[in-house]
Parts: C-alpha cells; sequence; structure tokens
C-alpha cells in the first residue's frame, strides 16, 4: 500500500512539476543556441524567462509540498485518506519521500539549467585544474574527500527531510485550533525557526568565543584529527536527525489523537 501511496503522489506532483522542468530545459537550451549565434536581444529575453521559470519552480515546489499534505490530511479530503486501509505512518513516509525527491528533482533540473545555459562561457578545463588543485591543497586523502563528499550528500537529504518535516509538523499543530488554523500553522513555523536561529545563534557565540572555528581550521589541516572532525559531523547528524524524529512523531500524534478536519 506505501507503494500505491507513493505512486499516486509523485503522479500528482509530476502532473505540475514535469511540464515545468521540461520548458526550463527547452528554454536553457535555446537561450545556449542564441548565445553561439551571438543573437543578444533574444538570448537577453529567453534568459530573464528562464530566471522567472527557476523561481516560479522553486516556489511551486515550496507550496506544492504545503498543498499536497494540507489539502491531502487536514482538509475534507482527510475522511477519505484517514479511511483507507493503511496506518498513518504509512501515509507520513510516503508525503516525506515523495517531496523529498520532488525538491531533489527541482534542485538538479535547475542546476541543469544554469549548467545548459553557461556552457558557452565556460572553459571546462580550467574548471577541472582548478578543482585538482584544490583537493591538492586539502591535507586529506581522496579516501577521506570522498568520506566528506558523501557526508556532504548524506546532510542535504537529511536537512531536506527535517526541513519538510517541519511544515508537515506546524501545519499538523494547527488542528489544536478550530478556526484560523492557517494562521496558527503559519505562527507555529515562524516561531518554530525563530527559536532554532536564536539556539544556532547562541551556540556560534559560544563556539566564537572559546575559539572553536579556529580550531576547526587547525583540525582541517591535520592528518591525525580527522576522526575529530567526523565527531563534529556525527554531532550535526544527531541534531538534524532528532529534529527530525520530532517533527515526525508530533505529526503523527497530531494525525492519530488529535484530527480534526474541517
Amino acid at each position: 500500500m506505501l507503494v500505491k501511496l507513493m505512486k499516486y503522489e509523485f503522479m500528482a506532483m509530476g502532473r505540475v512539476f514535469l511540464p515545468l522542468y521540461g520548458a526550463l530545459l527547452i528554454l536553457s537550451g535555446v537561450n545556449t543556441i542564441f548565445g553561439l549565434l551571438d543573437l543578444q536581444t533574444p538570448a537577453f529575453i529567453g534568459i530573464m524567462i528562464s530566471i522567472l521559470l527557476i523561481i516560479g519552480i522553486t516556489v511551486v515546489t515550496f507550496l506544492l509540498i504545503i498543498q499536497r499534505f494540507w489539502n491531502n490530511l487536514l482538509s475534507s479530503e482527510g475522511y477519505l485518506m484517514m479511511t483507507l486501509p493503511v496506518s498513518t505512518d504509512k501515509i507520513i513516509l510516503s508525503k516525506v519521500f515523495v517531496a523529498s525527491v520532488w525538491t531533489a528533482a527541482s534542485a538538479i533540473v535547475v542546476t541543469l539549467s544554469i549548467l545548459i545555459m553557461t556552457v558557452t562561457g565556460i572553459n571546462y578545463a580550467e574548471v577541472v585544474e582548478e578543482i585538482g588543485n584544490l583537493i591538492g591543497v586539502i591535507p586529506l586523502s581522496s579516501y577521506q574527500i570522498s568520506i566528506i563528499f558523501a557526508e556532504a550528500l548524506l546532510y542535504i537529504a537529511l536537512s531536506t527531510i527535517s526541513s519538510i518535516m517541519s511544515l508537515y509538523a506546524c501545519m499538523a499543530f494547527s488542528m489544536v485550533a478550530n478556526k484560523y488554523r492557517w494562521l496558527v500553522a503559519i505562527g507555529a513555523y515562524i516561531g518554530l525557526m525563530t527559536a532554532i536561529q536564536t539556539i544556532s545563534a547562541i551556540f556560534a557565540a559560544i563556539g566564537v568565543s572559546v575559539g572553536l572555528f579556529t580550531d576547526m581550521e587547525r583540525l582541517l589541516r591535520s592528518y591525525t584529527t580527522f576522526g575529530t572532525i567526523q565527531l563534529f559531523v556525527l554531532g550535526i547528524f544527531l541534531v538534524e536527525a532528532v529534529l527530525c524524529a520530532l517533527y515526525y512523531f508530533l505529526t503523527r500524534h497530531m494525525l492519530k489523537n488529535r484530527l480534526n478536519l474541517h
């Protein structure tokens, strides 16, 4: 049943995203041709439209994630959704997984479109050379660099899931109110982000006062302290994982025990 839920969710969101992705990539290719032919005015217009499409995809990704969760689970559609022979956990997981995949797809398509439009102005040989020089300066082995690269990808995935779950949690929390639930959800999200940023700023200030960032620079230049760096990275992962768990269980609790549809 989880696979079916994800299938229909992919199809519903794909009807919106795929035309936007196709339009952006085709227009990016056309802009590249204009650039090769030195057609400055059409190229300028095409680039402006591409920028608007990129902004549109970014906004639509954010709004569609919200709309799919709110309409399917917290509005009148929720009466049908919550009577399906499937657990609340599977419903939440299907929403999170599909939303994360489409968020990643949007980022990839936008990046690809930018690369297509700038292909004529990039000397890739120089880029590869600069990357090689940078790697050569970093006092880490290729194995350690590979680990850091994998950790960076994992952190991006985890932070994406955490961001989506924070939206779900705030929307689910709005069920404590009978009226103006959108305002409650928005207020909860603003309060949550303010609290997280405040706590982050406090820890950053503490880090500066004890010279943590100076020590981090020293650690990055030392072969023997790679394990210490990994402990720091593990701490970051644990924070994101804890936040994901808190958002998830709040969402699950509200959907199972405080369901309030109208």
